[in-house]
């Protein structure tokens, strides 16, 4: 079983991920640094050269990949909703968690990322805000659908987005699901 963070590019599924893997004392593990690790390339670099079909292609094999049985904690990366195949393997995968940003924090964390040399590869052609508030919007109804739970992350830092995590996988009763399995993976 493994607690999956979902949510568009920017919306601090990696950041929360690692706190809320240490709180649940799992394994944290983020598809686009498998990706990277597995091409030799960074995200940027492998859709400058190859583009963002075989990096699509690349997520659903990394997701695939991860379909044996154990527990941590997954950030995904924003677009791995796109494909039919990524949705199903995520509800089959574990408890799906949906980051919800608001598009002005998203904007801001992309304007600062784009500072960045690492920056995250374009999506459009198109204007950062413009290609934002575009593709925000059509993926936001993907990342419902495969959601068993969304927090909100407005107003919130990501320690207090991890904690909100956390409560209702406790109070849900998932944290001692996974414990249990967890504890027969070692046995």
């Amino acid at each position: 079983m493994k607690i999956i963070l979902i949510g568009y590019r920017a919306s601090g599924k990696s950041t929360v991920g690692r706190l809320l893997s240490r709180k649940l004392d799992m394994p944290f593990v983020d598809i686009d640094s498998l990706i990277e690790k597995e091409a030799g390339l960074s995200i940027k670099e492998m859709v400058d050269l190859k583009g963002w079909q075989e990096f699509r292609r690349k997520e659903t094999r990394a997701l695939a990949s991860l379909q044996e049985p154990s527990v941590c904690v997954l950030a995904t990366g924003g677009g791995v909703v796109l494909a039919d195949e990524n949705r199903r393997l995520l509800k089959k995968t574990g408890v799906v968690i949906y980051l919800k940003a608001d598009l002005p924090d998203v904007m801001e964390r992309l304007r600062r990322d784009a500072k960045n040399t690492q920056s995250r590869p374009p999506l459009t052609q198109g204007d950062l805000m413009e290609e934002t508030r575009s593709v925000f919007s059509q993926r936001a109804p993907l990342y419902q659908s495969v959601a068993d739970y969304t927090v909100d992350t407005r107003n919130k830092n990501a320690e207090q987005v991890a904690e909100e995590i956390y409560r209702q996988l406790l109070e849900a009763g998932i944290v001692s699901k996974m414990q249990a399995l967890k504890q027969k993976m070692i046995e």
